[in-house]
């Protein structure tokens, strides 16, 4: 298969291929379920955010009857970005750019200068295109092309281990939104992978566990691992509804391509997400949950700032890696298996799109030669 390493990690050039990231753009993230927000930003009717998703801009509005709607941000007209960020737009969505008007629902709603046009706008015609979402624990998920399966089912038993957590009533904390300069396919490895923990964390998070304990376990789109807390660390009495690992310490559970929802023993949880911006750079975002921020020391800034430049000076020193033509992947460690689950599944939707390129230019090549 395209892009893997003889012992079936994902082969360097995955990390450097223009041809590579622009198949993560076009068919890894449009067509699974990606996370975009925290319904707490869109509470309000006209509350809006935008993001995008692979090269997909997306927006996600709150109707007047309370409805989450997510569209293309896109004007139908002459494909303008409709809204920039997180607002409230009213009860109108404009166009900046020639002013065409929709409605919360997408519909569009004014045309200015109609005269102007050589037969009347039909405005039945010319909405804003819809997109798949779904909501989980007060998380916002996008589905572009609308085929993956439901989120539900997507998620696998990520819902069922963290339902004591209870992450829908939690508030929201500190929210940290900082660039890497490196492929986000190695800050997802890195984010997934808990052979790092003693040595890049080990004056942050590492002496709070023992990880000789830690356990991981493997998915189709998800991955978790269970992380015990050493027991100084352990809150003085369990918060009601967790029970077993929940209890006992950290449970990371990854979700394809690009989420990672961590659950701690203390009740909080954290939410990091991770999103491509070229082919060496990364959006990186973090958002903490808590049901008591005071008392929970792992929602405040300074510690989340700090794990995050530890993870950041190691990215972007393996970017500068994975560039030596002398690297292949070394033996995958037992604490890497979560980093099996997204190399493999990315490497099954991106292989055959790569293969399929390959083999046309390969046919176009050959007609040119006759």
């Amino acid at each position: 298969m395209l892009g893997v390493a003889a012992n079936g990690m994902m082969a360097p050039e995955a990390y450097r291929s223009e041809a590579f990231y622009r198949a993560e753009l076009d068919w890894v993230f449009p067509s699974s379920w990606v996370f975009v927000g925290h319904e707490q930003w869109v509470r309000n009717p006209g509350d809006f955010l935008a993001d995008t998703i692979g090269v997909e801009p997306v927006l996600v509005v709150r109707n007047p009857d309370g409805v989450l709607r997510a569209f293309s941000n896109v004007c139908p007209h002459r494909a303008s970005l409709i809204a920039e960020g997180r607002g409230n737009c009213g009860r109108r969505l404009v166009c900046g750019y020639h002013g065409w008007t929709f409605g919360l629902d997408g519909q569009l709603l004014a045309v200015p200068r109609q005269r102007g046009f050589a037969t009347p706008v039909d405005v039945s015609e010319y909405g804003l295109h819809e997109l798949r979402l779904d909501v989980w624990e007060g998380l916002i998920f996008v589905n572009v092309t609308g085929d993956a399966p439901a989120l539900i089912d997507y998620l696998e038993g990520v819902p069922e281990l963290l339902a004591g957590h209870d992450i829908a009533t939690m508030g929201l904390g500190a929210f940290l939104d900082d660039p890497i300069a490196a492929n986000w396919k190695l800050v997802m490895d890195n984010a997934i992978c808990d052979y790092h923990l003693g040595m890049v964390h080990g004056e942050s998070i590492a002496d709070l566990v023992e990880l000789e304990g830690l356990g991981e376990q493997a998915g189709g789109t998800t991955a978790v691992a269970s992380v015990p807390w050493k027991a100084s660390a352990l809150p003085p009495q369990p918060r009601p509804g967790l029970s077993g690992p929940a209890v006992e310490g950290s449970l990371g559970c990854f979700v394809f391509p690009n989420l990672h929802v961590i659950g701690f023993p203390t009740g909080g949880a954290t939410v990091m997400w991770w999103t491509p911006t070229g082919p060496a750079t990364t959006r990186a975002r973090v958002l903490s949950l808590s049901h008591d921020a005071d008392a929970d020391v792992r929602a405040g800034t300074e510690l989340l700032s700090r794990v995050q430049r530890e993870d950041f000076e190691v990215c972007e020193r393996m970017q500068i890696g994975v560039q030596s033509r002398g690297y292949t992947p070394g033996p995958l460690h037992a604490s890497e298996l979560r980093i099996t689950v997204f190399q493999r599944r990315l490497l099954d939707i991106v292989g055959p799109v790569l293969a399929a390129a390959d083999s046309e230019a390969s046919v176009e090549l050959a007609g040119a030669a006759r």
